[in-house]
C-alpha cells in the first residue's frame, strides 16, 4: 500500500515539474513574440501584453494538466472521455470482431 501511495506521489510530483515547465515554455513564448512584434513594427500595447498572455495561457494549460487526473480519480465525467460501455450492448471492438468472423 505504501508503496502504491509513493507512485502516484512521485508521478504527481512529475506533472508539478512539467507544469512548471510549460508555463515557463509559454513565458518564454511570451517574450520572444514580444520582441518580434516590436522589431516589426506592431502596436507597443501589443508587445506588452505577449508575455502576461502567453504566461497566462500557460497556466491555464497547467491547470487543465494537473486537475484532470483528481476529476478522473473522483469518478467524474471529463469531455472527451468515452461513453461507459452499457449492459445491452457490446463495445464496437467487440462488434467488430464478430463481423470479421
Amino acid at each position: 500500500m505504501k508503496m502504491k501511495n509513493g507512485l502516484k506521489d512521485a508521478a504527481m510530483f512529475g506533472r508539478v515539474l512539467s507544469v512548471g515547465l510549460v508555463v515557463a515554455g509559454y513565458a518564454f513564448l511570451g517574450a520572444w513574440l514580444s520582441g518580434w512584434l516590436k522589431a516589426n513594427g506592431y502596436p507597443s500595447w501589443l508587445s506588452f501584453a505577449a508575455l502576461p498572455l502567453a504566461a497566462v495561457f500557460g497556466l491555464w494549460q497547467g491547470w487543465l494538466f494537473l486537475t484532470r487526473p483528481a476529476k478522473r480519480a473522483a469518478g467524474l465525467k471529463l469531455r472527451g472521455d468515452p461513453p461507459p460501455e452499457t449492459p445491452c450492448r457490446p463495445a464496437k471492438r467487440d462488434r467488430e470482431e464478430e463481423k470479421n468472423v
